[in-house]
């Protein structure tokens, strides 16, 4: 019996998305040197580390609390 044919290789949007969050960011003046995308499966955004300062302008961007109308999103690890 043959081996079933592998899957080719899914196209995804992670790159779009990284340089939508790095643009949005930007707006707000906030920059994170290592946003990036992740190659694992699947694939992720990295969004890396920050000084305290980046941080704090992060919040004030996103109005200092979770959005109320949105379901928690899990993380996953690879």
């Amino acid at each position: 019996m043959s081996k079933p044919a592998p899957l080719a290789p899914r196209r995804d949007d992670t790159y779009k998305v990284v340089m939508e969050l790095r643009a949005a960011l930007a707006e707000h003046g906030i920059t994170l040197p290592s946003l990036g995308r992740d190659f694992g499966a699947p694939p992720l955004v990295i969004l890396g580390h920050c000084n305290t300062a980046t941080a704090r302008a992060l919040a004030a961007a996103l109005g200092g609390s979770p959005q109320r109308d949105r379901p928690a999103q899990q993380s996953s690890t690879a």
